[in-house]
């Protein structure tokens, strides 16, 4: 087994940190998952800190919805939440701190010197890189620019050499200190940049260990740098491959619903999603790939994560949330699916026990809590619609209807209303018939449910009761045929 950290001396302290400028989507929430299971296959504590310094555009709104999100999925966060927006002082006197220890210094150069630098830097096809102008001022240049009210940012001073860390998933990174700019840590309006304000948090949170996504490779240098500045010990860092659409190009909207959210809205059970992000780049040891989130930890492996992109495909999702519906109990599953029933106006109370028997009968053949609803109505009412592409396959002649009137005549005489009883009348009408008994059984189960698909449709039939399938019947007799006229 590898070695899943070397700090094993002291509290490994994990952190997931997002910025509230949009809603948890499905990368983010894959990165939280990783930081929670590291922490509680180590021992460790799981800390969430809202970097929400960016006033245009963080929403208190979102920072809720980001842990509401954190919270469907089983996330629990061992401290209270940090608020980079309340610990402004802190940056400020870390930034005068590294002034103060000649690690920083003031930039006054204006917008217009920095763009004729860039513009230069495009002519002469190179990289742009601050040229550092002010990193040589005098104090007393210095002194006379503060003494004129003349607006600066500060600027962290680069090190000469080579930054180096031994990455828990990429493995040893090297960069040139020369590759690196004297970046901005504070600008001129007092506000402190990401690079610095992450760096305070980490040290003042004492964390331990740094897990994010590969697009945070190229900060991960500088804020090495910073932590050296300051004297502190350096977090291990691993970086998290990126997560793709099935077309191979980074996920985004245009592959259709992103956020944790709307997957809570679509159904899926919590355990699912939690299961299926988890499997995106980390796979169990055996072949079992359907897991609850503490299965996951017995096996979790930091290092076991793949260096390779991931691909999130929805058809995978449906096939694991299935697996974990097939798996519940009728209690456990109508605990989740009271809110869809309630919003689909079924009352539940009244029908808890025939709501159940509908769950035993449909859980394997569904994906979501809202297929129950959709897929299912039909068990607690007449359906309200037929499917027009199964009418069109199954139902498309009068001749249809005409056998169908029959199929009531001798449903009717059935004294026990039973699987084996309505088996042997369909049978034997169909071979009366001269016809196949499938079609006869496929234009009844579109007369009970209203789909081509259901459970077993003699089944279905009992559980309905003869009144009921006789009135169906007939109801879509009198619909169907007037939709042909």
């Amino acid at each position: 087994m590898k070695e899943q950290t070397k700090l094993t001396n002291k509290e490994i302290r994990i952190r997931f940190a997002p910025s509230p400028t949009g809603a948890l989507h499905l990368g983010g929430a894959r990165t939280a998952i990783y930081n929670w299971l590291f922490a509680r296959s180590v021992g460790g504590k799981f800390l969430l800190r809202i970097e929400d310094t960016d006033v245009e555009r963080s929403r208190e709104e979102l920072v809720g919805q980001i842990m509401r999100s954190l919270d469907w999925l089983g996330l629990k966060w061992d401290e209270e939440p940090v608020y980079q927006s309340n610990r402004m002082a802190l940056y400020k006197s870390k930034v005068d701190e590294l002034l103060a220890n000649g690690k920083a210094y003031r930039c006054f150069c204006t917008i217009d010197e920095l763009n004729a630098e860039r513009e230069k830097a495009v002519q002469e096809h190179r990289a742009y890189k601050y040229g550092g102008k002010c990193r040589s001022l005098t104090q007393k240049e210095i002194d006379e620019n503060l003494s004129t009210g003349k607006p600066y940012a500060v600027r962290f001073k680069m090190e000469d050499g080579v930054t180096t860390w031994n990455d828990l998933v990429y493995g040893k990174i090297y960069v040139q200190n020369s590759e690196l700019d004297d970046l901005i840590i504070q600008r001129s309006s007092g506000v402190p940049v990401y690079q610095m304000a992450v760096v305070v948090d980490d040290i003042d949170m004492n964390i331990t260990h740094i897990i994010r996504g590969e697009d945070h490779i190229p900060n991960t240098p500088k804020q090495i740098n910073i932590f050296k500045a300051f004297g502190r010990e350096i977090p291990q860092f691993a970086h998290l491959p990126l997560l793709l659409g099935i077309d191979g190009k980074r996920l985004s909207k245009r592959h259709g619903a992103t956020g944790v959210d709307s997957y809570k809205e679509m159904g899926y059970p919590a355990e699912a999603v939690f299961n299926y992000l988890a499997l995106l780049g980390w796979s169990p040891k055996d072949a079992n790939e359907v897991l609850n989130p503490y299965e996951i930890v017995r096996q979790f492996q930091i290092q076991e994560i793949s260096r390779k992109a991931a691909v999130f495909d929805i058809k995978k999702l449906d096939w694991i949330s299935g697996q974990h519906l097939t798996l519940m109990n009728s209690e456990q599953i109508l605990t989740d699916l009271r809110s869809f029933l309630e919003q689909a106006n079924i009352p539940i109370e009244a029908n808890e026990q025939k709501i159940k028997n509908v769950i035993d009968m449909m859980k394997s053949r569904v994906k979501t809590f809202l297929q129950f609803v959709e897929w299912g109505k039909y068990f607690l009412s007449d359906p309200e619609h037929y499917d027009e592409t199964i009418i069109a396959k199954r139902w498309n002649t009068s001749e249809v209807s005409r056998r169908m009137k029959i199929l009531i005549q001798e449903l009717e005489k059935i004294v026990i209303f039973d699987e084996t009883s309505i088996e042997i009348c369909i049978r034997g009408t169909a071979e009366n018939m001269q016809i196949k008994a499938a079609e006869l059984i496929h234009p009844l189960r579109l007369a009970l449910t209203g789909f081509g698909i259901s459970p077993g449709i003699f089944e279905v039939a009992v559980f309905l009761g003869k009144e009921t399938v006789i009135r169906r019947i007939e109801k879509a007799i009198e619909s169907i045929s007037i939709s042909e006229e």
